[in-house]
């Protein structure tokens, strides 16, 4: 069933195959928010930009997820003080807020009309997770100065999600959500009009490097170039075997209803808000432009997306709103996500800075993802210390290498959706 995203796109963007071998300052494989925009960061730069990218331009998860710009990092404050210590913290604090106001800024500098709305809840599933909430919103407000964050007791978020599973959680009305594939495309065409060159169904086979340049190769052709810059998220592959271990590739599915009648939207979601809940196999669920309720549920670990998405989307969405069971659903789709151990995005240098990469978004790469391109940009152009902040995040490998951490995860993974329900 095709993407509602697909559907209500409203940029055509069509670039030529790569053909033969050309030269650029920088090779950019990956057509995602961080590839895209790093192409138009070093593009604005002045340099020779090619940004290689494997399908069409966001056709993975850029153009598949939730939506959902968020600030922060994937960990709250919590885990990250208490894993890095609270200076640590507060750098990345900062970071992930300065990426939650790029994108925003990216949407007003270009003219990119892609339904941004503001605010996202985050109700929890279970009554003891409420206290521990209320707690975080308290740390937030006094210890970071973030007062864009409230506390909403049970009877309110029951009110907020129209739900009678939901308990009290918060409320960010700092945080937003958007159209992430018209998002995706306004940059592309910034970075066209910024003279990047772009070319799509141009798969990356491999790479070789020697002392003076990078080159970068296709079935039809290659780039020669200083650096190259790898900003292929869940679909990387076996392009960098020094970067498989620490990162996990991961199916997320959503769905798309029919438009819904008012009555229903004024019940579901009185203030058009995002929302993604407690359950460790988050669910997380908006109303598009045009009232459709798109909810995201459901996850696994294989090779290729599920051909049986509604069934998987349709049991979580009809538990939290039984008085939809049946609704007719107009679109289903997924996107390849990558997760790392920490949930905390993964960059790294390596080959003394001829190769850059920034993954790992673990499902908050709205704003992380599309900020990484000036963060890589800056790198490469000069000041490089976010690159560096970043980078100097301790990363742990997956259980189980290369060829044992799908399996390893699946088991956690069910054992996790296991305490969910209990």
């Amino acid at each position: 069933v095709q993407s509602y995203y697909q559907a209500s796109r409203n940029i055509e963007i069509s670039q030529p195959q790569l053909s033969g071998d050309i030269e650029a300052d920088v090779c950019i494989v990956g057509g995602g928010y961080t590839g895209l925009s790093s192409a138009l960061y070093l593009a604005k730069e002045g340099l020779n930009v090619v940004l290689l990218e494997a399908n069409k331009l966001a056709s993975g998860a850029s153009g598949a997820n939730g939506g959902q710009v968020s600030g922060g990092m994937r960990r709250d404050q919590f885990y990250i003080e208490k894993a890095l210590g609270k200076e640590y913290a507060r750098v990345l604090w900062d970071i992930g807020e300065q990426a939650k106001y790029h994108a925003k800024g990216l949407m007003d500098e270009y003219e990119i009309q892609c339904d941004y709305k503001k605010g996202i809840a985050h109700p929890n599933h279970k009554q003891k997770f409420c206290e521990d909430s209320r707690r975080y919103v308290e740390h937030l407000n006094q210890n970071y100065d973030y007062q864009d964050i409230e506390y909403l007791n049970d009877d309110e978020m029951k009110e907020v999600t129209g739900s009678e599973t939901y308990f009290g959680g918060s409320y960010d009305i700092g945080e937003a959500h958007c159209h992430p594939l018209n998002y995706a495309l306004g940059i592309a065409q910034a970075a066209l009009l910024a003279r990047a060159k772009i070319y799509e169904n141009s798969t990356v086979s491999s790479y070789d490097l020697s002392k003076s340049h990078v080159k970068v190769k296709t079935k039809s052709g290659s780039v020669k170039a200083e650096r190259v810059v790898l900003a292929c998220n869940g679909y990387l592959g076996n392009l960098e075997k020094r970067l498989n271990s620490k990162l996990l590739p991961m199916n997320n599915y959503i769905v798309a209803t029919k438009p819904l009648d008012n009555e229903t939207v004024a019940k579901i979601n009185p203030r058009d808000i995002a929302f993604a809940d407690s359950r460790f196999v988050i669910n997380y669920f908006r109303l598009s432009a045009d009232k459709r309720l798109l909810f995201g549920g459901g996850e696994n670990y294989s090779q290729e997306l599920s051909k049986n998405i509604i069934p998987i989307v349709t049991k979580p969405l009809e538990k939290i709103y039984p008085f939809l069971r049946g609704v007719k659903i107009d679109y289903a789709w997924g996107g390849k996500l990558a997760l790392t151990m920490n949930r905390l995005p993964f960059y790294k240098e390596m080959n003394q800075g001829k190769v850059l990469s920034a993954q790992g978004y673990s499902g908050q790469g709205v704003a992380l993802a599309s900020y990484a391109g000036k963060v890589i940009a800056e790198k490469i152009t000069g000041d490089g210390e976010i690159f560096d902040t970043m980078a100097n995040i301790p990363m742990r490998s997956f259980p189980g290498g290369r060829f044992l951490r799908n399996p390893t995860m699946r088991v956690g993974m069910f054992y996790h959706a296991l305490l969910d329900r209990l």
